[in-house]
């Protein structure tokens, strides 16, 4: 699995909507985020992480918990994540469980969780695969990719302070 491109909204630190091209990466099996404290490096890891499985790097928080706090309250908390896995292209977005603004009158509302995959066949249409159904989509990445999230942790991402548990494992 080699991702290609990361798009993070009101998610971690990021308050608006950002763009991480990974694709400039090339054919590197390894990358290293690196920057100052608090930049938001791990919130990469836990994105891609989130996008994927609905879970972040370390299991200490929840989607719900990603939201961030400097967030318009218009903008809902989403993370989109395209990938290679082979010679097919992918591309899964994740919105937790979170309170919006009601479309009609004041207040708030809950929005349901939801996640969506479609397989880039480069028409004006890519193929559906998943519309919005979480536990469908946490299916079709554990099929699509062959490891489930505590095996992604360990064998695909490795955050900040966890390269010991790397060398024993």
């Amino acid at each position: 699995m080699k991702p290609t491109k990361l798009i993070i909204q009101a998610f971690g630190p990021f308050a608006g909507t950002e763009e991480v091209d990974l694709s400039v990466l090339g054919d590197n099996p390894l990358f290293l985020i690196n920057g100052p404290t608090g930049a938001g490096k791990s919130s990469i890891l836990d994105a891609i992480c989130f996008a994927l499985y609905g879970q972040t790097t370390g299991a200490e928080r929840s989607g719900t918990q990603m939201r961030c706090d400097f967030a318009d309250v218009q903008t809902l908390t989403q993370v989109t994540l395209e990938f290679i896995l082979g010679d097919k292209h992918y591309r899964i977005t994740r919105k937790p469980m979170q309170e919006r603004p009601k479309s009609k009158g004041e207040g708030f509302t809950v929005q349901n969780s939801e996640a969506a995959i479609w397989e880039i066949d480069g028409s004006d249409n890519d193929r559906l695969m998943v519309s919005s159904s979480v536990k469908e989509a946490d299916v079709a990445i554990k099929t699509l990719i062959g490891l489930d999230v505590e095996q992604f942790r360990q064998v695909m991402v490795l955050p900040q302070g966890k390269f010991r548990e790397l060398l024993l494992a």
